[in-house]
């Protein structure tokens, strides 16, 4: 254990460890606090925040007379911790990855020109033209996440003859050698619009995530820019900080 940092949270980062690794499978038992506490060398209280914790982000449901279990499949939040990943790290490979399949409903696809803002994003002249592609993205029947993303045509001359309903993103730029694998990320935290709330079925005014990704190919093309809203209920992010 590293006692520079709360030992509850270690425990929670080991606990979560076990599930992705598939150590604790959905539906199946965790250890009793008192198994935990002799295991790791604290006492039950600290176990006792640790899972509690866990409880409430949803990687453990707890049964009253019964004990601790490891959440479903579908209780879990989808995991975008992928940035350190080779090959295809859009969302439907991330969800692919974990046994789900990602729905599409396409909301709009059309050509932009003249936007100063989207060519600077894209390192591209304002002449030159953009094409838009307006998702939501859902589990099941669940919408996390609405995307706004835009390219440069001149890598993907043909992406108005594929239907992205059905058709990943990140397959179709693959296939044409503009995979994006080098990625410039900002998080920020805002609030849902009408039209936001209405496609991510959340209450106006709720407190959403908003990622701006762009995307370069393994030459340093620029060949992503978006803007994706997610709700927080059903995501999650890991970062890895290294002090000096």
């Amino acid at each position: 254990m590293d006692y520079r940092m709360p030992l509850y949270i270690q425990l929670q980062d080991s606990i979560i460890k076990k599930i992705d690794e598939k150590k604790y499978l959905p539906g199946e038992a965790i250890p009793s606090e008192r198994k935990m506490a002799e295991a790791y060398g604290v006492n039950r209280m600290t176990v006792k925040r640790a899972v509690s914790k866990l409880v409430e982000e949803g990687y453990l449901v707890c049964k009253p007379g019964s004990g601790t279990y490891v959440a479903q499949r579908d209780k879990k939040k989808i995991d975008l911790d992928n940035s350190n990943e080779a090959g295809n790290t859009g969302i439907t490979a991330t969800l692919r990855k974990g046994g789900m399949e990602v729905k599409n409903r396409l909301l709009g696809i059309g050509e932009i020109t003249g936007s100063k803002y989207l060519g600077y994003k894209l390192g591209i002249s304002d002449d030159e033209m953009i094409y838009g592609i307006y998702r939501v993205r859902s589990e099941g029947d669940i919408p996390f996440a609405v995307e706004y993303t835009y390219v440069p045509k001149k890598y993907f001359d043909d992406l108005d003859e594929f239907d992205f309903a059905k058709v990943s993103l990140y397959d179709y730029m693959e296939a044409k050698g503009h995979m994006p694998c080098h990625f410039g990320q900002k998080l920020v935290i805002c609030e849902a619009n009408e039209r936001l709330a209405e496609l991510l079925q959340v209450d106006r005014g709720t407190a959403i995530y908003k990622i701006n990704y762009q995307g370069a190919d393994a030459d340093y093309n620029i060949v992503e820019f978006t803007m994706s809203y997610l709700n927080p209920a059903y995501t999650k992010f890991r970062f890895d900080v290294e002090v000096s």
